[in-house]
């Protein structure tokens, strides 16, 4: 009896097969990190043989919209890269502020040294309190958040992309960085101007 398809496990994959090793399937992504629909169906139809154009066509439109895109006959991840891809589009204009959620221990350094990419060819920066708190939850249990004053850097001559929920840039100097947040159990830092996020 064949085994369901897991959207989950193949969403991993498919992460880490446009992000990280696409030469390891014998796939050429462009320099913004689109590669052929045919080629990479043939690959994923033998490690998944439940699926089908129809159903991966319904993923990328759907639960995985925000993470990968497929335009027409070619598909890539929007952001999260550690190959050698630009990003795709014209740069925007970001809001008044981003946020950057880290590890205790990171929170100095970056505030010292400022924001730059560690294992991604670009910086990720979240909207919102609330996204970045959720992204630094993945890694620790006491997140710190950065606030990125985004329309300043934009101002000084940094570009900014926006991918899905995500901003992306190459980096940010420190004099562009406050702490807005300590760990989640204890109040907001009174120094910061912005409120903290409503519970859910």
């Amino acid at each position: 009896m064949p085994m369901p398809f897991d959207e989950e496990r193949f969403s991993r994959w498919l992460a880490y097969v446009l992000r990280h090793n696409p030469d390891r399937y014998g796939l050429v992504l462009d320099r913004h990190g689109f590669t052929d629909l045919e080629p990479f169906l043939l690959i994923a139809v033998r490690r998944s043989p439940e699926l089908t154009e129809e159903r991966l066509r319904e993923l990328i439109a759907g639960p995985l919209s925000q993470r990968f895109e497929l335009a027409g006959n070619r598909l890539r991840a929007r952001y999260g890269h550690s190959v050698p891809v630009e990003p795709a589009g014209e740069p925007v204009i970001p809001p008044d502020f981003l946020y950057h959620g880290t590890e205790p221990g990171r929170a100095d350094a970056i505030l010292r040294e400022g924001l730059k990419p560690v294992e991604r060819r670009m910086l990720h920066l979240s909207d919102t309190l609330e996204e970045a708190l959720a992204v630094a939850r993945r890694k620790t249990d006491q997140p710190r958040i950065v606030r990125v004053l985004a329309k300043e850097a934009h101002a000084r001559g940094i570009s900014f992309y926006h991918e899905g929920r995500v901003y992306l840039t190459a980096q940010i100097p420190p004099e562009l960085l406050t702490l807005e947040a300590r760990a989640p159990d204890q109040p907001w830092d009174s120094a910061s101007e912005s409120t903290p996020p409503q519970a859910p």
